[in-house]
This record gives C-alpha cells, sequence and structure tokens, in this order.
C-alpha cells in the first residue's frame, strides 16, 4: 500500500480549492464578496497543495528505499 493515491486525492481537492478560492478573490476584487475570507481561503489552499506535494515527495523517496533494500542486503 502507497500513500501517494491518497496525496494525489487530496492535491487534486487542494488544487481545485485553489482554483475557488482564487475566483473569489478576483471577485473581491472587482468588488464582489470579501477580499479578507477569499485571501485567508487561497492561503490555506495553497498550504494544503505544499502539504500534498509534500506527502508525495516523501512517499516516493520511502518507497524508492524499500525497492532499494534488496541491493543493500546482496552487497554485504
Amino acid at each position: 500500500m502507497t500513500a501517494i493515491p491518497h496525496a494525489a486525492l487530496a492535491l487534486t481537492s487542494a488544487l481545485g480549492r485553489f482554483d475557488r478560492a482564487s475566483l473569489r478573490t478576483v471577485e473581491a476584487a472587482t468588488g464582489v464578496g470579501e477580499p479578507e475570507a477569499a485571501l485567508v481561503d487561497l492561503i490555506e489552499a495553497k498550504t494544503q497543495v505544499k502539504a500534498s506535494v509534500a506527502v508525495v515527495r516523501f512517499a516516493d523517496e520511502m518507497w524508492k528505499a524499500l525497492l532499494a533494500l534488496p541491493e543493500r542486503r546482496s552487497a554485504r
């Protein structure tokens, strides 16, 4: 089992959230909506994207390390 599918799903969700927050930010700049709330949502979505990417990278590194274990044992 790998964490990558779960992180990819979270990343997809975060990117959708970022997209919606971006639209709300643009609307707020034109006078429709609350700019503060839109910016907070944008920053939260950005943080969620960063966290999801970090999980994918970590899972990839962990998977590579696990695959390298047999090579390390045979080298002994």
